[in-house]
């Protein structure tokens, strides 16, 4: 044996100490988070006082929220103008608009800074776009029998018509936007 080979056994060779043999045991032994089958993955964002969420597939980036330039004869509808995100002009979309929110209410803030406004990039097929949020709260996975049916006072208004139904989180009751309805009602208003 070489004296390379036989360094290299006595460093393999050598007794593991008792401090590095516990955390070793200790991760191994320690329960896994099991990501149960058919949960699904949603962004939970809120406009105004109220708390929805769109599945974490659709969105590209989280952005600080920027100026949004107005296009001529598109004042108060669902197209709230152009933004520039890193050099590229995207669409910025009123969100709260599409979802039938009160003005009022949608301008209306929780005790939170105007610093946590953001912009949202969506893509959904060839269609990429932003929307404006007051808050992101991050990341949420729900099995789909969690979901609760959508409020009738709810399910009248325009918000309910995008409303997958409703989870809870924390302390807060969330309602799950229906993405594919969402970009095809967007899309039709575009065409």
């Amino acid at each position: 044996m070489t004296e390379a080979q036989s360094s290299v056994a006595r460093l393999l060779d050598r007794e593991v100490p008792e401090d590095t043999l516990r955390e070793s045991t200790a991760l191994v032994a320690a329960k896994k988070n099991v990501v149960e089958l058919g949960t699904k993955s949603v962004l939970i964002f809120r406009i105004g006082t109220e708390w929805f969420s769109l599945p974490t597939s659709v969105f590209q980036e989280i952005a600080n929220w920027s100026t949004v330039r107005s296009l001529p004869g598109h004042q108060g509808g669902i197209l709230r103008g152009l933004v520039n995100v890193r050099g590229e002009l995207l669409l910025c979309v009123a969100l709260g608009v599409i979802l039938g929110l009160d003005p009022a209410k949608e301008g209306k803030e929780i005790a939170v800074s105007a610093s946590s406004e953001r912009l949202l990039i969506c893509k959904r097929g060839d269609m990429r776009l932003a929307f404006q949020v007051s808050q992101v709260l991050g990341l949420h996975r729900y099995h789909p029998r969690e979901l609760r049916n959508t409020p009738a006072t709810l399910a009248r208004a325009a918000e309910g018509i995008y409303t997958l139904g409703v989870v809870p989180w924390k302390d807060k009751i969330v309602a799950c936007l229906d993405d594919e309805l969402l970009f095809y009602s967007l899309n039709k208003s575009f065409t």
